[in-house]
Formats: structure tokens, C-alpha cells, sequence
């Protein structure tokens, strides 16, 4: 009888220690992700095409809060010419998931760009869903989806911290 309270105890203790470490690997791998998002962001403001061609997959797909979509190469291009200019991109209440080779994070982000064919800036409140394929050692954006969160909607909490200035109408 004691024997096998010594064996499922050391069973159950084995399988504690097994489900620990995967939580605390994936836990690390979700801040690599985070910080390889962040670098995204950055990348962005700052229109460095070299950074951002090495963190987008060839097949991406990047559909704006407009619905408009975009490849690596178009979105690479945009960025690149000045057609689009990120000023800041402030994530809120981002949340990433792993599961085996593919993982997504969505939340909520704080976003100014500027148009080349326009004059002002936009401003706007989004949420976002991103996947990430890690390929080749490497974790790389699939697909991006952004939509803009309207001021009326019903789950719209404004005591979230949200641009206000700006009034071009959202077209990108």
C-alpha cells in the first residue's frame, strides 16, 4: 500500500514538474513574440523596410482598418516610399497565444499615420489580430487584420486611453 502512495505521488509530482516547464517555456516564448511585435511596431515608425522584410512571411496579408489588403511587397513598398507614415502605434490589452508552430495575439492599439495624398494625420482606435508562423527559426507575421473601433459602439470604454486629435476620416 505504501508503495503505491509513493508511486503516485512521484507520478503526480512528475507530472506537475512537466506541466510547469511547458507553461514556463511557453511563457518565454510569449515575450519573445511580444518583443518581436514590438520591434514590428517600431520598424513601422520608423520606415526600416530591412528590419520589417525580415519580420513578414512572403504569403502575409495585411488587410488595413479600411479593408484594404496588402502583400509583403506592397505593404513593404507603402511603408518604404513614405506613402503611409506610422507616427506611433501604442498597444493596449494585447494578449498572445502559442500553439505549436503558429501562435496570434490580438488587442487594442492607439495608431497614427499620415497619407502622402493627404494633408493631415489619422487617428485612430483599433483592434487587432495578428499570426505568427514560426518558420525557419524564426517567428514571422502571416496576417495582420486591423479594424477601427467606432466611438458608438456598444463595448467602446472611454476610459481607455484613445487619440483624440485628428479628424481626417478613417480611409486606410
Amino acid at each position: 500500500m505504501k508503495s503505491n502512495i509513493f508511486f503516485r505521488t512521484v507520478l503526480f509530482s512528475g507530472i506537475i514538474l512537466a506541466w510547469s516547464a511547458r507553461v514556463n517555456a511557453q511563457s518565454e516564448d510569449v515575450k519573445k513574440l511580444t518583443a518581436i511585435e514590438k520591434r514590428r511596431y517600431d520598424a513601422m515608425v520608423h520606415q526600416d523596410t530591412a528590419v520589417l522584410k525580415g519580420l513578414l512571411a512572403d504569403s502575409l496579408t495585411f488587410i488595413h482598418s479600411s479593408g484594404v489588403i496588402d502583400n509583403k511587397n506592397s505593404f513593404l513598398k507603402d511603408i518604404g516610399s513614405g506613402r503611409i507614415r506610422y507616427m506611433f502605434i501604442i498597444p493596449e490589452k494585447v494578449t498572445a497565444t502559442i500553439d505549436g508552430n503558429y501562435a496570434w495575439i490580438f488587442g487594442r492599439a492607439n495608431v497614427r499615420f499620415k497619407l502622402a495624398v493627404m494633408t493631415g494625420v489619422i487617428d485612430q482606435y483599433i483592434s487587432f489580430v495578428e499570426v505568427y508562423h514560426f518558420y525557419h527559426n524564426q517567428w514571422q507575421i502571416v496576417l495582420c487584420h486591423n479594424a477601427r473601433i467606432e466611438t458608438n459602439a456598444p463595448y467602446f470604454n472611454n476610459t481607455v486611453p484613445q487619440v483624440t486629435s485628428g479628424s481626417v476620416p478613417s480611409i486606410y
